[in-house]
């Protein structure tokens, strides 16, 4: 394969990893600047208006979540051009009040996304998010800090 390939390749991978991140540290902005201005979305069956205010806006109810993780896993992606489609799988641990404490949500996440070329670099133009599983259970928040013999407790 061509070089040119694998550097879109990797600058695409390198786009759904920041939306992860972007997501978890509740950067909405940066959540957005991984969408076209006109990108079309779904998630878990609900087709949100086209646009990507409409993404942002119904991302921001992660700010109500103690914390979250989205790791990345393996990741298909056919570049043809100025185009290309990516089928991604996600795992994501989201922790959550609940009247007795915290408990934590994990679920499997499949994206299948279209992504188009732009002069700021790839963005996703089409996504649709699948929940394939979940599950959750109690957890300890927060999270109480671990020392180790070399770094010393405060």
């Amino acid at each position: 394969m061509m070089s040119g390939y694998a550097d879109d390749r990797a600058a695409i991978v390198e786009l759904l990893n920041r939306y992860a991140q972007s997501c978890d540290r509740r950067e909405f902005e940066a959540v957005g600047g991984c969408f076209t201005d006109d990108a079309q979305a779904e998630y878990s069956g609900k087709r949100l208006p086209r646009g990507v205010r409409h993404i942002v806006a119904h991302m921001a109810p992660l700010a109500r979540l103690a914390a979250s993780q989205h790791v990345v896993g393996s990741a298909t992606i056919e570049v043809d051009g100025d185009s290309a489609v990516a089928s991604s799988y996600t795992v994501a641990h989201l922790v959550r009040p609940v009247p007795d404490g915290h408990e934590v949500v994990h679920r499997g996440l499949h994206y299948a996304d279209r992504l188009i070329r732009t002069g700021d670099g790839w963005r996703i133009s089409e996504r649709v998010h699948q929940v394939l599983w979940s599950t959750s259970s109690p957890t300890t928040w927060p999270v109480p800090r671990f020392t180790t013999a070399a770094q010393p407790a405060d």
